[in-house]
């Protein structure tokens, strides 16, 4: 059996986490000196990948998901995060087909690095309902939840496990390499701040013209 590259020199494992961190989007890194770590916090539309054990993933959810997928066997992961789902008739689901081509980037970018898709694990989170200005008829984080499990349970990859619905905000910590996670349900003027957030993005989506067959935020 040829050697696990994963599995290969330091200067190799530095290259691929150079390109990995290349293609990371709505990302900011900062060292935390009490975690001992890097901890690269993405907002809505943001994506990340890496291989890197020092490196914690962070995010905040309201009415949001975030996918959690990983490789044990590589030690590779990576965390998206999308607004809105892919499905529905109204109008802005038309226009924001975001969940959709969030996990296909994340899934894609993973596989670019692997290329082992039966390997792949999932943890999902958020999906919790905060809006102050919701779509006629539906739940939004209701609806994110469905999306995400048909889509996982259609590409095949298995969800080990899963934090979603409720009324509260969660703040999420993902470790790619290993694929532990850490929820904290999050309240107060926190709670109002991710709710106006995501409702200010909403109308600004309603006010937006639908341009291309695939939109990134």
């Amino acid at each position: 059996m040829p050697p696990d590259p994963y599995r290969t020199s330091h200067p190799a494992r530095s290259f691929l986490r150079r390109s990995l961190e290349r293609q990371d989007i709505a990302a900011n890194r900062y060292h935390d000196h009490r975690l001992g770590a890097e901890i690269v916090n993405i907002v809505v539309g943001g994506c990340v990948v890496s291989d890197d054990p020092n490196v914690i993933v962070t995010t905040t959810l309201g009415s949001c998901v975030a996918a959690c997928l990983y490789d044990p066997v590589a030690g590779i992961g990576g965390m998206n995060h999308f607004l809105l789902p892919d499905a529905g008739l109204d109008t802005l689901s038309l226009a924001s087909r975001y969940g959709s081509a969030a996990m296909e980037q994340l899934i894609n970018r993973l596989l670019s690095a692997t290329a082992r898709r039966e390997r792949l694990r999932a943890k999902i989170f958020g999906g919790a309902n905060v809006n102050l200005m919701t779509l006629p008829g539906s739940n939004i984080g209701e609806r994110n939840v469905e999306f995400v499990m048909e889509y996982l349970a259609t590409e095949g990859i298995p969800t080990l496990s899963w934090d979603v619905g409720g009324s509260t905000p969660r703040a999420v910590r993902f470790f790619p390499t290993t694929g532990r996670s850490q929820r904290r349900l999050i309240g107060g003027e926190t709670l109002r701040d991710v709710a106006r957030s995501e409702s200010s993005f909403i109308e600004h989506l309603r006010r937006s013209e639908i341009e291309g067959e695939v939109e990134l935020f």
